[in-house]
């Protein structure tokens, strides 16, 4: 009896007392060595909308051996990104273009964060927080630990107000991309986005 009243005491405040927000691991901008951005423009909370991307395609995939050997490698990438964002798009972003960047590992990468609007879905940037799962998804879904990192990273948004209860959940692929149609973010990971992330 008294192990079972420590059980029920203990596990509360150490796990049900814990928010999604504290669940988070989260890499600042000067973390993953963000370059500053060029300007910025404010975001209106509560956003009305999580758009669900992944940043590699199949043949970076295919010559990346299908993934990240670990967390040092993840951050490259992230660097590559804002650097592809900055200087290679036409015409060039002001930073790197997703609200949230999450590694195999569970880590959250904050690229323009809460508070700022994002360059990741044309139609949507004013309305949306931009999500980034780190590696390619069409037929595998990205680690547990990143899954319930973005599951973690939406409910945080809707507790501090800066997603609208009851938003909408969408993959880029369903809101098309600047030059066109998408298969991004995978359809693996779009399945899986739109019965797991919505409503929380």
């Amino acid at each position: 009896m008294k192990l079972l009243s420590l059980i029920l005491v203990v596990v509360p405040a150490c796990v049900l007392g814990q928010s999604a927000c504290d669940r988070l691991s989260m890499v600042s901008r000067a973390g993953w060595g963000a370059l500053p951005p060029r300007k910025t423009t404010s975001l209106s909370h509560p956003t009305p909308k999580v758009v669900i991307h992944h940043s590699d395609r199949y043949l970076r995939h295919l010559f990346n051996w299908g993934g990240y050997s670990d967390q040092e490698e993840y951050m490259d990438r992230v660097r590559e990104i804002q650097t592809s964002h900055m200087n290679d798009r036409d015409p060039p972003y002001d930073d790197i273009g997703y609200n949230f960047l999450i590694d195999g590992y569970g880590n959250v990468y904050v690229g323009r964060g809460w508070d700022n609007k994002g360059s990741h879905t044309p139609c949507c940037n004013s309305i949306a927080i931009g999500i980034n799962f780190l590696g390619y998804f069409e037929d595998d879904l990205p680690t547990s630990a990143a899954l319930e990192a973005g599951k973690n990273l939406i409910a945080c948004g809707v507790a501090t107000g800066k997603i609208k209860r009851g938003y909408d959940l969408n993959c880029h692929s369903d809101l098309g991309s600047s030059s066109g149609g998408t298969d991004c973010p995978g359809a693996a990971l779009c399945r899986y986005a739109k019965g797991h992330f919505a409503g929380l």
